[in-house]
């Protein structure tokens, strides 16, 4: 799958986990109006496009309240990773502050969280 898939409704959003079986998902939690998520789009476009063998999700928590709240969603843009269905990580943010993915080996770096997703592949 190339590109970001927009979940538009809560009963459409396991069924692409599920799809994405074992390669990684990466769920971006958004919603209208939110400064922040505008920012962060084009970087995560650019990078659906660049890494096809990742799955890239976008759920509006307004448009998939139930989805949002299963989820534990308190603010936007909040990014989930999954594999086989399980959520292995989670970012909440926009800024380059940096994220460490210690279950994973990665050590923690002065980079854009985004930058940091294809050490999952």
């Amino acid at each position: 799958m190339v590109g970001v898939k927009v979940i538009g409704s809560d009963p459409d959003f396991q069924p692409e986990l599920a799809a994405a079986g074992s390669r990684l998902a990466v769920v971006k939690f958004t919603m209208a109006g939110c400064r922040p998520c505008v920012t962060i789009a084009p970087a995560f476009n650019m990078l659906s496009n660049k890494y096809p063998q990742v799955v890239f999700l976008e759920v509006d928590v307004h448009v998939c309240q139930a989805t949002a709240a299963a989820n534990n969603i308190s603010a936007t843009p909040t990014f989930l990773f999954f594999r086989n269905r399980v959520r292995v990580d989670q970012y909440q943010g926009a800024d380059a502050a940096g994220k460490a993915f210690p279950h994973c080996g990665i050590p923690t770096v002065n980079e854009t969280p985004l930058a940091l997703w294809w050490h999952f592949l």
